[in-house]
């Protein structure tokens, strides 16, 4: 099979997968016409991506959430966002996190659907090019009529009628290019033929009609004037098909050569018809010692160089767009819109080429911004993460090197919402749920500890609620991003962070984070989870105020104020937890993760939020519904 043969069944299944399963097939017959090849092709694919899904592999997200309403005095009731300091605290929800290291948190590409979208590759920008030229020839249209009509003042109306059809036709065609329903490659490739025929023909009666009117009437001058003007309209139509519409060389010349030779045709074909009234054009070449023909002859040359040249040019279009198509592939991975980018490299939405699944795909290319320590950090980051096979830590599915240097990793794709858009959409959790989502991460840290691994990340963005409908699991916490990862034994890997740098976000990272101290060991990651867990009681981290350095300050010197102070609710045995977290001794907080766990399942809430709960609020968020608050810190 053809590259072309793959690119074209590539974007059928890219536009009928987004469609129903009632409309499909009609949609599917209509687009492939009589090519049962390509329709028993594409209907395959889409077989399989249907069994995929029935299967459970990568299950389909929900849609996410959309922020609630917010007043001028701040977030949605009363509750108060962290403020924006130095290093990776919050960022936009259409990019993912950025450390200060170059690591990343793709959150959004993670959760991004891949349900119907406005436009979708190659058919997209085939489209908006046919609306451009569709918007070009109205205007050729609209501004003949005003020349005939209000400058000219012609007193014809009849003569109205050729433009007034092409200008009614362009713009019934030109509304639905502007819709939202997916069409065909083969109804835009008919469309795009009908435009042409329908303004030429248009053109054309419009030309016959105005020259046999003034050739009668004894208006040699205008009839003359008549044909230089539509050979200046030819050579516009010309062009714009060679720019709009991106074709190979001989498809264009099809359409562009006849086009140039059309004006030609009609005035011999007035000639041959009114041969009394057309005498004038054989006189006139009397009167110059010359014929007819070359009386026309230049213009003739001169509009078929044009179509030579808008041929050529509309291949070329054609081939730089392959390429560019073919640059944004990446192996089997084909690139979407870049959703971030940091000093270490860029994260992508990405698609598989075969499976037609999305995933968050993380690169860094050489050049100058990629620093060696970069790299190195890079290649630590995706082969750490990978070592790690707990169903609380985010899967790696593929790492690999491409021919020019280029670094990548793909991980999987996760329903659902990172904890901080989960507070800042919803406000804090109820203690049960919250102790659900701590419990799972604090198993996803042991696993990491185990190894001898200290994130020294740990923070709400980086903490993922995935929602696993069709296995019924939600609440799935995930641990994301490793890029700051350093082994507890060894202290390895000090080379890769420059001296006296500080690595982490400011608002969740430990006294001895903060301070610079490299004797890091794995009660640094509980303090940051006792951080986390007061974030999802209270609505804001325990130290928010004087921006980054600030907070760094405050967690080595200032006392915790408890969380119940803050917001009412919080009951005492997970209040005594998460401070114990907090302590400012690493020798006064809980030992190791296992132990951490242990207390969260021992608080009273902990059997509080089950699957029934979290199903339920689920099912309710892809409603569009905001549930209650439950549990004992309900307001």
């Amino acid at each position: 099979m053809t590259p072309e043969r793959w690119r074209q069944i590539d974007d059928l299944f890219d536009i009928a997968v987004r469609l129903g399963p009632a409309e499909r097939a009609t949609w599917l017959r209509e687009a492939c016409g009589d090519d049962d090849d390509l329709r028993v092709e594409v209907g395959r694919l889409l077989d399989e991506d249907a069994r995929a899904e029935q299967d459970g592999f990568l299950a389909p997200p929900e849609t996410p959430v959309p922020p609630p309403p917010r007043t001028k005095h701040g977030p949605p009731r009363g509750e108060r966002r962290p403020p924006a300091g130095p290093g990776p605290v919050e960022h936009d929800r259409a990019m993912p996190s950025v450390g200060e290291a170059g690591g990343f948190t793709p959150k959004t590409v993670i959760w991004a659907r891949t349900g119907p979208q406005p436009s979708t590759g190659a058919q997209t920008l085939a489209r908006q090019r046919l609306r451009e030229m569709t918007i070009i020839y109205l205007m050729i249209a609209g501004m003949m009529i005003f020349w005939k009509y209000v400058v000219v003042k012609d007193p014809d109306p009849t003569q109205a009628i050729p433009y007034v059809v092409v200008i009614t036709v362009l713009g019934g065609i030109a509304i639905r290019l502007s819709g939202s329903k997916p069409l065909s490659p083969s109804l835009l490739k008919a469309l795009e033929l009908g435009i042409i025929a329908l303004v030429a023909v248009g053109f054309a009666f419009a030309q016959y009609q105005t020259m046999l009117d003034f050739s009668q009437r004894g208006l040699v001058m205008r009839t003359q004037l008549v044909m230089k003007n539509r050979v200046l309209i030819t050579a516009v139509l010309i062009l714009s098909y060679g720019i709009y519409v991106p074709v190979s060389w001989s498809r264009a010349a099809l359409i562009v050569g006849p086009l140039a030779l059309l004006p030609f045709a009609t005035l011999f074909t007035l000639y041959l018809r009114h041969p009394e009234s057309m005498g004038w054009l054989e006189q006139m070449g009397l009167e110059h010692g010359t014929t007819p023909l070359a009386l026309i002859g230049f213009d003739a040359m001169f509009l078929l160089i044009l179509a030579a040249g808008s041929a050529s040019g509309a291949n070329m279009i054609s081939r730089l767009q392959r390429q560019v198509k073919e640059a944004r592939q990446l192996g089997q991975y084909r690139l979407g819109r870049r959703l971030g980018a940091g000093g270490m490299g860029e994260v992508y939405l990405a698609e598989h080429q075969f499976l037609k699944r999305p995933c968050a795909l993380k690169l860094i290319r050489p050049g100058s911004e990629s620093s060696p320590k970069a790299l190195e950090r890079f290649e630590r980051e995706v082969r750490l993460t990978a070592t790690l096979s707990h169903p609380n830590i985010v899967e790696i599915y593929d790492y690999g090197r491409t021919e020019d240097g280029t670094y990548y990793y793909v991980m999987e794709y996760l329903p659902g919402l990172s904890l901080a858009e989960l507070v800042e959409h919803h406000g804090p959790l109820p203690p049960g749920r919250a102790v659900s989502l701590l419990r799972q991460v604090a198993q996803a840290l042991r696993e990491a500890h185990t190894l001898g691994l200290i994130h020294r990340d740990i923070k709400p963005s980086n903490i993922f609620a995935a929602r696993r409908g069709r296995g019924g699991i939600h609440d799935v916490a995930k641990l994301l991003d490793f890029g700051l990862v350093r082994s507890a034994a060894t202290g390895n890997a000090p080379h890769l962070s420059e001296v006296g740098q500080i690595l982490g976000t400011p608002l969740f990272m430990s006294p001895e984070q903060a301070s610079g101290s490299r004797e890091l060991d794995e009660r640094s990651d509980i303090y940051s989870l006792g951080v986390v867990a007061y974030y999802l009681l209270a609505g804001r981290p325990p130290f928010d105020e004087g921006g980054g350095i600030g907070a760094m300050i405050a967690h080595a010197r200032d006392p915790v104020v408890p969380p119940s102070q803050v917001r009412a609710g919080i009951p005492d045995d997970l209040e005594r937890v998460v401070l114990r977290c907090l302590a400012k001794r690493p020798a006064d907080r809980f030992p190791d993760a296992e132990s951490l766990e242990r207390a969260l399942g021992e608080c009273r809430c902990a059997g509080e939020w089950g699957q029934d709960h979290a199903a339920a609020w689920w099912q309710a968020q892809a409603a569009g519904r905001v549930p209650a608050p439950t549990g004992s810190a309900a307001g």
